[in-house]
């Protein structure tokens, strides 16, 4: 079995004793690292209208825990002081695909799981403050020192300080810390209190992934449900017995909806994956411009063949999420929140035209053997989900 990292553990043993139970220091995860982002490269994104970014300050000219969302400018860090601040850049995997291969090592979580690659930067004594977050992320240090204080049970209902765009604890008491120098790595399931301080200039690489609320769950199942023409049976009380109040909602009123959402989940139960698939793979809002850009005019089984054969490749959009599933009858391909439909024939190529960065000539060998998977590439390609890279020599 594969080992996680150098823990000793396999990446199993890694999922059941840790992964979203309790917090893991790994030592030298990613040995002699070197960040292959410096800190001018990291306040260039920033700097980019198109990116999401945050400036934290916690001594503010403003008041404490002052934020600023990007495009950050020269001018604002120009004034910034020496110490006592950080910046955030959301989804650089997205933009800098070349970093993609950082993900490798946790490809044993399901895909559809990550959200992004988001990396901070900090001079001396940058936090964001205690807090908590509803997911699990991995945190590479990257370059310098930090020092992590973290809590060893979750807070499920954390009391927050009033009055600021942020959400810091208003009381924080650790109990572990632990110093990490490049190359090591601190594993944190969802909702334990973590408090990261810099202690010089240093970056951290935070790998998030997420996992969708029940509210937001419901919100998709619904949508679904109402695409396919379900849940229209109405409340129904053939049990009813005499009212002593006529605007009373009483406990068995009560019984009866809970029933009727249980058979409207029921009702549901064959299109769940499809909630689910359209919900994982949805745009961020912050990417949908860069994610559309790339839209192309209708291609062609032909014109893949002569494009393969000149010995171009497609490269996988980084700012689209895919996912997939498939039972014995059919399949389904997401794609930015929308689905496509294969038959038993296409099922095989799936887990190709979602997982690969890129698809060679070789690839596309395969995939013609299957009309409707071909059909469906071309498809892709037309939604901007493929693209075709310069061609190598």
């Amino acid at each position: 079995m594969t080992e996680f990292f150098n823990t000793g553990l396999s990446q199993q043993e890694f999922l059941i004793q840790y992964w979203q139970k309790k917090p893991l220091l790994i030592r030298q995860a990613f040995a002699d690292f070197e960040s292959p982002v410096s800190p001018d490269d990291l306040a260039g994104l920033a700097c980019e209208p198109e990116i999401e970014s945050r400036l934290i300050e916690e001594k503010g000219s403003d008041g404490a825990w002052q934020v600023t969302h990007g495009p950050l400018s020269e001018d604002i860090f120009d004034r910034l002081p020496a110490s006592h601040w950080t910046m955030l850049v959301q989804d650089v995997d997205k933009h800098l695909p070349e970093l993609q291969s950082l993900l490798d090592p946790f490809r044993f979580i399901p895909d559809w799981r990550r959200d992004d690659l988001m990396i901070s930067y900090a001079p001396e004594f940058g936090t964001v403050g205690p807090h908590t977050d509803g997911y699990d992320v991995f945190l590479l240090q990257a370059m310098g020192s930090r020092r992590w204080q973290i809590s060893d049970q979750p807070v499920y209902d954390a009391s927050l300080i009033d009055g600021l765009d942020l959400q810091i604890m208003a009381e924080f008491t650790a109990d572990q810390a632990w110093d990490l120098q490049p190359g090591d790595m601190l594993y944190l399931p969802p909702y334990f209190a973590h408090h990261g301080v810099a202690l010089n200039d240093c970056m951290t690489f935070s790998f998030g992934f997420r996992a969708p609320s029940r509210v937001d769950m419901l919100d998709a199942v619904i949508n679904t449900m109402m695409e396919q023409g379900l849940g229209k049976s109405r409340y129904s009380d053939p049990d009813l017995i005499v009212t002593q109040h006529g605007s009373e909602i009483d406990s068995n009123a009560v019984v009866r909806l809970k029933q009727m959402l249980h058979h409207a989940i029921d009702e549901a139960e064959p299109f769940l994956a499809t909630a689910l698939g359209k919900f994982v793979t949805d745009t961020k809002s912050s990417l949908v411009d860069l994610a559309t850009e790339t839209f192309s005019e209708q291609a062609s089984i032909t014109e893949l063949n002569s494009q393969f054969e000149q010995g171009y490749e497609l490269a996988r959009n980084p700012y689209y999420r895919f996912a997939w599933t498939a039972n014995e009858m059919n399949g389904q391909l997401f794609m930015g929140g929308e689905t496509y439909m294969v038959d038993e024939h296409g099922i095989a190529n799936l887990a190709m035209l979602t997982e690969k960065s890129t698809l060679t000539l070789l690839d596309w060998q395969t995939l013609k053997q299957d009309t409707q998977s071909a059909t469906l590439l071309c498809q892709l390609i037309t939604d901007g989900g493929w693209l075709w890279l310069p061609e190598t020599d």
